[in-house]
């Protein structure tokens, strides 16, 4: 089946249900945004992020790392922010995630992430589908790296 016809499928679904009214404990449809919330082990099981809405759509923030400490038991801190003056700031809590909103292709969130492994600001996409969900991560909209991360809760 094309993808066109696939699209309409869904959508007509879509529209059933709307018209039937309600469903308690209906999941099939759950909005991207809606999807997307939570907290998410990232795929080398070192950080938990928990996404949920902030000022500007969804925002991301780690709320768990597998060495919250550096090698003199201090807090790991923002080291490679190319800010000096937020290099202190700790990594635990730091929002990392902003601006996710749903892209104009309707088939993902779109948004930016901040990598404290560099120092970097890229470009993110998410695509949740259940209990997984591909993370997309670009620089100049080319060079580009994919994880997937679990659902935690």
């Amino acid at each position: 089946m094309d993808r066109s016809k696939v699209r309409r499928l869904l959508w007509g679904i879509g529209f059933a249900c709307l018209a039937a009214g309600p469903a308690h404990g209906q999941t099939s449809l759950v909005p991207l945004a809606q999807q997307a919330q939570g907290v998410w082990a990232d795929e080398n099981g070192d950080s938990n992020i928990r996404i949920e809405p902030c000022d500007t759509g969804l925002c991301g923030r780690v709320i768990w790392l597998k060495h919250p400490n550096d090698k003199s038991g201090q807090p790991k801190t923002d080291l490679k922010n190319p800010d000096q003056s937020l290099r202190a700031r700790p990594l635990l809590g730091l929002t990392i995630i902003a601006g996710l909103k749903l892209d104009q292709n309707a088939t993902s969130l779109k948004g930016r992430v901040y990598n404290a492994d560099d120092g970097k600001v890229y470009d993110l996409y998410l695509s949740p589908k259940g209990a997984t969900m591909k993370v997309k991560g670009c620089l100049f909209g080319v060079l580009c790296d994919t994880q997937i991360w679990t659902r935690v809760r």
